[in-house]
């Protein structure tokens, strides 16, 4: 559990131990789910390039990464945010080959337009994601140096 202490009151989950303030980031839903986007999209980047790294590889079955699907089923009936840290952290995140039919005689059924476009938006979509972890600092970082005023 990583814990920073802190000798201000500010809005975040916390708990007092011998007159010090220490920040439990384990127990912060939003940092949860960016920590587990980036985890899903790191991954599936990773995926995607051994795509396209294979598209010349007879009989190769792409594969793809899920992990939304199975953070927003799990996350659908949850009401507390203990239920909700603990469902985060135990989602997995899957890796499934495509069974999708080969337009190709060697049997590899790579689609290297598809590859690249889901390249794209991965990329994309964690650097908002990252954008949004360092905003979600770069609050907290401005509340703490306002509370020390």
């Amino acid at each position: 559990m990583q814990t920073y202490k802190l000798y201000m009151f500010f809005i975040m989950p916390f708990f007092k131990v011998t007159g010090e303030i220490k920040m439990n980031f384990n127990n912060n839903v939003s940092l949860n789910l960016l920590n587990k986007s980036l985890d899903g999209l790191w991954l599936r980047q990773q995926i995607t390039m051994e795509n396209i790294a294979n598209f010349s590889t007879p009989g190769y079955k792409s594969k793809f990464v899920d992990f939304e699907s199975i953070l927003k089923s799990n996350l659908h009936n949850t009401e507390k945010t203990s239920e909700a840290n603990n469902q985060i952290k135990s989602s997995n995140i899957l890796i499934e080959e495509n069974n999708d039919q080969s337009l190709r005689l060697d049997g590899n059924n790579v689609d290297l337009e598809k590859e690249n476009l889901q390249l794209a938006k991965t990329q994309l979509q964690y650097m908002y994601t990252v954008t949004e972890m360092n905003s979600y600092f770069s609050k907290l970082k401005s509340v703490i140096s306002e509370g020390k005023k």
